[in-house]
């Protein structure tokens, strides 16, 4: 009987006594490619035809997208800082340009000083983060020339619009 008794309590500790397992980790990852982009410029030619007098207006549809958090930076950069003439090196006149995104998105204005020697002449926004800006929006860039010019040539600009993320 003590036999009994004896194997009986060796099974018992045997089936009381826990297995410690060492836990197991796993690491879920996911990914969404970074997007920042203007789109619809392309290489784009706005004429304003005779620009004789002030009041002349173009415009192009344009898109913007960026699925950063915190948002993206609109920059115009007006390269002559305004229509500068083909005849009168660095002389150049005065302009507005509008970018207008849409969707209840402020616009912003780069008012091109004309003039000389007005290079590299810029206006920036920075648009928060939302589902809209993420998902792409499109709108409007405007240009009005506030200025006219009596000399005969060709008067040229080029407005770079340029996006990053905040």
């Amino acid at each position: 009987m003590k036999k009994l008794t004896m194997c009986a309590a060796a099974v018992t500790v045997v089936l009381s006594c826990q297995a410690n397992a060492d836990p197991g980790n796993v690491q879920l990852v996911g990914f969404v490619s970074p997007v920042c982009e203007i789109y619809g410029l392309g290489s784009q030619l706005l004429d304003f035809e005779s620009v004789v007098t002030q009041g002349k207006t173009v415009s192009t549809k344009i898109g913007m997208k960026c699925n950063d958090v915190d948002g993206a930076t609109v920059e115009m950069v007006s390269s002559e800082g305004g229509l500068e003439s083909d005849d009168d090196e660095d002389f150049a006149l005065t302009y507005d340009a509008t970018f207008a995104p849409g969707g209840g998105l402020p616009s912003f204005t780069l008012n091109a000083p004309g003039g000389p020697g007005q290079n590299d002449v810029s206006a920036d926004y920075s648009y928060s983060g939302s589902n809209l800006l993420a998902s792409g929006i499109l709108g409007v860039l405007k240009v009005k020339t506030t200025e006219g010019s009596p000399w005969a040539g060709g008067y040229s600009d080029t407005l770079t619009v340029n996006i990053s993320s905040n």
